[in-house]
């Protein structure tokens, strides 16, 4: 028999035996990258990679309950909702299923889409914070899909696809991050808007319905996003427009090593995140990619078609990617931990450019 969890209830026992409730940040100054907890971002990856949440299926129980429980933490670190709630509800449809076309969001498919005689729709929802900042209509969005594929009912073994590195792992550093920038009690330049999409695994659903909805998307002067993150494999012959420079000396340290992608604008940013590794002796080793406007493979691909700067922290793919194997146990916490400084810096970098 298939066990069936109540999200309110699963969340409430999980902070109350974890590590994350006794750790609810009190004022302080900015205490760098070094206030970045291992034990926090491992216990945030226990739970939403955990059998319980079955995969975290966009528009299913699992996926509702990682949903409650980032609304949960952000709550509990004082990041205030970036809407009049924390959650962006929104419908996705498609025809049926034998048609083979994705899932849409965009208002006109919908329209076309509803007139059919039959068709089909997903309920989802983004998870989105915000620190406000100085300048009231200047953000730096950051984000991670906390969605994955689900389970495979048919498989004989084990059918839980729990998508620790993809991607429970960004989900985890995000969390770690935004409770940083809150527990600081500073106001950045740029107010940043934390996002945890639903939908990415089906066709990046939750990124698209946010930028179309934002209105005047030259208001976000930069996208930064987490998808993989806590691994080591390699950059796909899928992104082919990617262009990969020769590792250097300094950057050859055995699977330390991860991909920084950025679009033209994000240059400097991206420099300034290489120096600011070197400056802190993270154990990690940048591989710089310049990347093309349009570009798919995560998140950033809404962002990237309206034109804004984008900054994409990846570690590559590896042969547990979309299968059952992709589990809490085969993370390199050492380097997630390393990764989550380096976000930190770059948003900080960011988020305060005047």
């Amino acid at each position: 028999m298939k066990q069936h969890f109540y999200p309110g209830l699963l969340i409430f026992f999980f902070l109350c035996s974890s590590p994350v409730s006794a750790q609810k940040p009190a004022k302080q100054p900015d205490a760098g990258p070094g206030a970045v907890s291992r034990q926090t971002i491992e216990a945030h990856l226990s739970f939403l990679a955990s059998d319980a949440l079955e995969g975290r299926e966009a528009g299913r129980n699992g996926g509702r309950v990682a949903a409650e429980y980032i609304k949960a933490v952000l709550s509990e670190y004082g990041v205030k909702p970036f809407y009049d709630t924390y959650f962006q509800r929104f419908e996705a449809y498609s025809p049926a299923r034998e048609k083979g076309i994705d899932f849409q969001v965009h208002p006109d498919s919908i329209a076309r889409y509803r007139q059919l005689p039959v068709y089909r729709r997903l309920n989802l929802q983004n998870v989105v914070g915000c620190i406000e900042g100085e300048q009231k209509d200047g953000y730096v969005v950051i984000g991670a899909h906390y969605d994955h594929v689900g389970v495979d009912d048919l498989l004989v073994g084990d059918r839980i696809y729990n998508g620790a590195d993809d991607n429970a792992a960004s989900v985890a550093a995000l969390l770690q991050i935004a409770e940083l920038f809150a527990a600081s009690g500073k106001k950045p330049v740029k107010s940043i808007v934390f996002a945890f999409w639903d939908g990415e695994e089906i066709n990046y659903l939750g990124s698209e319905y946010f930028v179309e909805n934002f209105g005047d998307p030259s208001r976000i002067k930069a996208y930064i996003n987490l998808d993989m993150i806590s691994r080591e494999g390699l950059m796909p012959v899928l992104y082919p427009q990617f262009e990969i420079p020769e590792a250097s000396a300094e950057n050859t340290a055995a699977g330390n090593q991860f991909h920084l992608a950025f679009t033209g604008e994000l240059e400097d940013l991206s420099r300034k995140t290489v120096a600011a590794i070197a400056d802190h002796h993270l154990d990690i080793a940048p591989k710089p990619v310049v990347m093309e406007h349009g570009s798919r493979g995560s998140d950033y691909l809404a962002f990237s078609l309206r034109r804004v700067p984008v900054l994409w922290f990846f570690t590559g793919l590896h042969p547990d990617y979309h299968t059952p194997g992709d589990e809490t146990g085969t993370v390199r916490l050492e380097k997630l931990t390393d990764i989550t400084k380096a976000v930190y810096l770059t948003l900080q970098q960011s988020a305060n450019e005047k």
